[in-house]
């Protein structure tokens, strides 16, 4: 392949889609980044040529030009799409968009796009996948809380280019919305909410911040101070996003019904389950977990399947939540 071939090549994938546009100055910069030595002149060519066969937008209402590719143009540009890759773009949009505002999943249209054209090629027998497979979410299923699409942009934005976020953002104990800086150090979707997690200007400690509470985002171009031990994998199974209650763990005994529970021991709830067969109605386990509040509206909630053999205190506890509960359903 030419150099220019390589080059025409390299540009493309420069350019961003729109709305977010390049110069070519900035283009000229990145090319020289990337060994090729050209004018802004050649550039401004090169692309007036490129765009007789590809989608792409200029505006020219300021010089230099700034230049992208169509918010509509599908991704047909080599390398192709093939049936696994267009296979998991249909599966990533099921997910996707019950989470994500619709500006947000407008960036992944093009390729949900090309995906369904790829699989839905030559009657492809992939191509009928997702009318044959569903996605059944445990539990009740609430609506999400609406994110504000600038926000989710800023953050996600923030987090890729390793930026602050100043955000106004309203916490649940807070009378009023305040401004704050944020140092953004993760993203995490736990159903139904999404979390930013990081650091507040000015106060100590890592925060999430529950971003549907967030009714502004903008950028601010200055490096992120990360603490120098954070680990986001770390942060999550310290606990700390399912309402750690203390750092102790808790060595957990059940008594379980057959059939309810037997996803427990096909699933088991940590590394050192260890499973018993007590009879053809029952079996037990014996597990070390967190000690959080989700183990707590698990227990509450699986009550009558299950009976607490240790630690006695926990089920003194969950026994006594019962208790209320039952009194309140009573005086109903």
């Amino acid at each position: 392949m030419s150099s220019t071939a390589v080059r025409y090549l390299t540009m493309l994938r420069m350019v961003p889609r729109f709305p977010k546009t390049i110069t070519t100055t900035e283009l000229a910069q990145r090319l020289d980044e990337q060994d090729f030595s050209v004018t802004m002149r050649s550039i401004q060519r090169d692309l007036e040529k490129l765009s007789a066969d590809f989608p792409l937008l200029v505006d020219e209402r300021a010089r230099p030009f700034r230049w992208s590719f169509d918010r509509d143009a599908t991704m047909d540009i080599i390398p192709a799409l093939d049936l696994p890759a267009a296979l998991t773009f249909e599966l990533a949009k099921a997910y996707l968009t019950p989470m994500l505002p619709p500006r947000a999943l407008s960036h992944l249209q093009p390729h949900f796009k090309e995906a369904h054209r790829t699989l839905s090629r030559e009657s492809n027998p992939l191509g009928q996948w997702p009318n044959r497979v569903r996605v059944i979410n445990r539990g009740l299923s609430g609506s999400r809380p609406a994110i504000d699409a600038d926000v989710l942009e800023t953050v996600t934005e923030a987090l890729l280019r390793e930026y602050q976020c100043k955000l106004t953002y309203q916490a649940r104990n807070w009378s009023e919305p305040e401004d704050i800086i944020v140092h953004p150090l993760g993203l995490v979707f736990r159903d139904p909410n999404v979390y930013l997690i990081g650091t507040i200007e000015g106060r100590e400690g890592v925060r999430q911040l529950v971003l549907h509470r967030a009714t502004t985002g903008e950028l601010v171009e200055q490096p992120v101070e990360r603490p120098e031990d954070f680990d986001l994998d770390l942060y999550i199974h310290s606990g700390a996003m399912g309402i750690l209650k203390s750092n102790e763990p808790v060595f957990l005994r059940l008594r379980c019904d057959k059939p309810v529970l037997n996803h427990l021991i096909e699933s088991p709830l940590g590394f050192d389950q260890l499973t018993t067969e007590i009879d053809n109605d029952t079996f037990e386990i014996s597990v070390t977990v967190d000690d959080t509040q989700d183990l707590r509206w698990w227990l509450t909630a699986q009550a009558i399947h299950c009976d607490i053999l240790e630690p006695g205190w926990l089920r003194d506890e969950i026994e006594a939540v019962l208790a209320e509960g039952l009194e309140r359903v009573r005086k109903t």
